[in-house]
């Protein structure tokens, strides 16, 4: 078994396992060893300062300001600037006026309502409901409708499936029971459908049925297979023409 030499030996530092390195950084500075431990010989040497620095050179701050109002000096603190005529804007024109008046509708029924009582209890004695009353309210688009059904539960729902593309989709609006309505064989309900205008030129169309909820069933009425259809419409209000466009004029003078 081959031995180890010894460290540090000259002749053995080719075939030692463990060398030391032939001098250390600190080795050439062996007085910057202390008690506090080794100081590392690059360590930064604190610069002195010089005598005049940057900050010595700014003028030093004055202690006090003098401000100055413009009415000390006689001057106006307002100033008031006039504007032309010319920037005013000009009123809106007959094109705008038109939009702000009120614009009037009306509805075209396609279909045709009971016309007496006993035509109307004949309807709801055999469908379970049908529709009592369609009206368009004064000055809006928000149709009312009436609807009478057959009391024959307490607990009932009535519904108005309603569809503004010709049944393309539809959605359900929950009627609400009227109070006071009771007559002891049937009961109203009464539903609101509020159209955006602006209509085309055909007016919107508007198709719905009736379904009515109860514990013994759900009931349906839709005017014998048809629907009930309307279409709402804007009145076209007709300008009033100046005197002077009806009358003719001439370039004859008489004399």
């Amino acid at each position: 078994m081959e031995s180890v030499g010894a460290l540090g030996s000259p002749t053995g530092a080719s075939s030692n396992l463990l060398n030391l390195p032939a001098s250390f950084p600190w080795d050439e500075d062996e007085e910057s060893l202390g008690l506090e431990g080794i100081k590392p010989k690059s360590s930064p040497i604190p610069r002195r300062r010089s005598s005049v620095s940057s900050d010595d050179s700014l003028p030093p701050p004055s202690s006090s300001r003098r401000v100055s109002f413009a009415d000390a000096f006689g001057l106006s603190l307002v100033l008031v600037k006039q504007f032309d005529a010319w920037g005013v804007t000009d009123p809106p024109g007959p094109l705008e006026s038109e939009l702000n008046e009120d614009k009037e509708y009306y509805m075209v029924p396609l279909f045709t309502l009971p016309q007496t009582a006993e035509e109307l209890a004949l309807r709801v004695h055999e469908q379970k409901l049908e529709l009592e009353s369609l009206e368009l309210l004064s000055g809006t688009t928000t149709l009312r409708g009436i609807i009478r059904v057959m009391n024959i539960c307490f607990d009932k729902m009535v519904y108005v499936r309603i569809s503004l593309d010709s049944w393309k989709s539809h959605f359900d609006l929950l009627a609400e029971y009227v109070p006071g309505s009771n007559n002891g064989a049937t009961d109203g309900f009464s539903f609101k459908l509020t159209l955006v205008p602006p209509f085309g030129e055909e007016g919107a169309r508007v198709d719905f049925c009736l379904r009515y909820e109860t514990s013994l069933g759900a009931f349906w009425a839709n005017n014998n297979g048809k629907n009930y259809s309307l279409i709402c419409r804007e009145k076209i209000k007709e300008k009033p023409q100046n005197e002077s466009e009806n009358r003719r004029k001439s370039c004859l003078k008489t004399t």
